[in-house]
């Protein structure tokens, strides 16, 4: 197989990718961000003077949702470029999607909670297992700092008040109708911050998150007032469709809230101000945020009137 049917396999990934694209109202910039790649690699796509790779193929499908027909278009090329190489014949095009374990967050609910002097956060997360291999584990934390503004001084007081596991409380559940407890454990730990690992499955019967699969996961934990900072980050580091972060405070206690969005592509942080909701003597914030960026930073700060 030549060269020009290699040219044209990469032409109709290129097609497809625009029209993904177009489809899903992204700037090539935005494209970008999400995926976590330079604008520049996307254009240099699009205009055929890079080739698609397994890496970049496989996160525009996770962001434009294309019904695997991207992935498609990729697998057809790479066949080309092994076909001319060793010149055997012609893959088939109905191809698995990529290979190895590969997780999405089709939604995630970050909820913060001021209860009796004690922040109270919640996760909720629905997964979609979108590789080719079972998936047995799922990584979060807890990562507070109680003066992000002055590092030494924040490090100074964590090293006086660390967290523990028992402090924290920490929980985990799988399911929608009636979730059961997940087997965790710690796999990193200091002073203001927990790795920790959950495994699929319950307490007494592991079950991986097979390909094609999808599972609600939640977990909490909780920390005391006076040691958490007065803000709450979500990092994006696998693809994301949905994320919600939201605020509960008693209203009482009027704080000022605003939130900032962070992606390594640029310098700038956007800053957007959520509007307050008032019942039963509490008042809520909310962020929602369609399809954030891949590797960007979303953060709510907040602050109590002095």
């Amino acid at each position: 197989m030549g060269a020009s049917a290699q040219g044209e396999a990469a032409a109709a990934f290129v097609r497809e990718l625009v029209y993904w694209r177009h489809h899903r109202a992204m700037s090539k910039k935005t494209l970008a961000g999400r995926i976590g790649f330079d604008p520049s690699y996307v254009s240099h796509i699009e205009s055929g003077r890079h080739q698609p790779t397994e890496e970049f193929a496989r996160r525009v499908e996770a962001v434009l949702e294309s019904g695997n027909r991207l992935w498609q278009r990729y697998v057809a090329f790479a066949g080309t470029k092994l076909q001319r190489g060793l010149g055997l014949a012609p893959a088939p095009t109905a191809i698995p999607p990529p290979a190895g374990p590969h997780l999405v967050i089709e939604e995630e609910l970050a909820a913060l909670s001021l209860v009796d002097g004690w922040y109270e956060c919640r996760i909720r997360r629905h997964l979609h297992s979108v590789g080719t291999e079972p998936i047995t584990r799922h990584t979060v934390q807890i990562d507070i700092d109680r003066f992000p503004e002055d590092p030494e001084r924040s490090m100074a007081f964590h090293a006086r008040h660390p967290l523990s596991i028992d402090e924290v409380d920490f929980q985990a559940s799988i399911g929608a109708d009636q979730p059961e407890p997940m087997k965790w454990k710690v796999t990193r730990s200091r002073n203001a911050f927990m790795k920790i690992v959950l495994m699929f499955g319950t307490e007494e019967v592991p079950y991986p998150l097979y390909p094609g699969q999808r599972t609600l996961i939640h977990y909490s934990y909780r920390v005391p007032e006076w040691k958490f900072g007065d803000w709450l980050q979500r990092d994006i580091r696998l693809p994301t469709r949905r994320l919600t972060i939201r605020l509960t405070f008693p209203s009482s206690s009027h704080p000022a809230v605003w939130g900032t969005e962070t992606s390594f592509t640029t310098d700038v942080a956007a800053r957007v101000t959520p509007s307050p909701r008032e019942c039963d003597g509490l008042v809520e914030y909310e962020w929602e945020v369609p399809r954030p960026r891949l590797r960007a930073q979303y953060r709510l700060n907040w602050r109590y009137p002095t």
